[in-house]
């Protein structure tokens, strides 16, 4: 089971189906739909299948969690997933789990996504185990490119994804055997 994560700036929830209408209002933000669904206006359904999916992924210690950021609350969504064979651009990331991140416009630059990402990059590396997570980033990404940089990813090569090239990105956890 996934748990509530604390950050300094306020906490990470696992997710129910009940954050269904705020998760739709944020991947409906044309920022954040941009880059994270391709700039594709997602449907209800669309977002309580991801939740329902999430929470399939509880058992694994994986999903999403809602950001909640002091004293605003619901400040975006941090997830940690496997990379499916479909969604892999590269042989690199088949099997990997990746974050994706997705932050309230009111909220950027405030710290908040690099205190989440922290936050879950510790967990997957200190109570997961795992050896390394990876990502693909849209290259006019900026933002999120900083974002990866600042948190340790290492670049790991450029592939054509659906609409912008992708940044490939690795993070390896070279204490994950020793349970740090």
């Amino acid at each position: 089971m996934k748990p509530v994560l604390p950050v300094a700036s306020g906490r990470l929830r696992p997710a129910t189906l009940d954050d269904a209408g705020r998760v739709l209002s944020l991947l409906r933000t044309p920022d954040v739909r941009r880059f994270l669904c391709d700039d594709r206006v997602l449907a209800r359904s669309d977002v309580k299948a991801m939740l329902a999916d999430s929470i399939r992924l509880d058992a694994e210690g994986l999903g999403l969690w809602i950001i909640e950021a002091d004293p605003n609350g619901f400040a975006g969504i941090m997830g940690l997933a496997p990379v499916s064979p479909q969604a892999s651009v590269s042989p690199d990331m088949i099997g990997g789990i990746e974050p994706t991140i997705a932050i309230d416009p009111e909220h950027e630059g405030k710290g908040l996504a690099f205190d989440a990402m922290t936050a879950v990059i510790d967990y997957a590396r200190s109570r997961l185990r795992l050896q390394r997570l990876v990502a693909a980033v849209d290259e006019p990404n900026t933002r999120s490119n900083r974002l990866m940089k600042r948190a340790g990813f290492e670049t790991m090569g450029l592939a054509r994804g659906p609409v912008h090239d992708l940044l490939l990105y690795e993070l390896a956890f070279d204490d994950a055997s020793d349970g740090q």
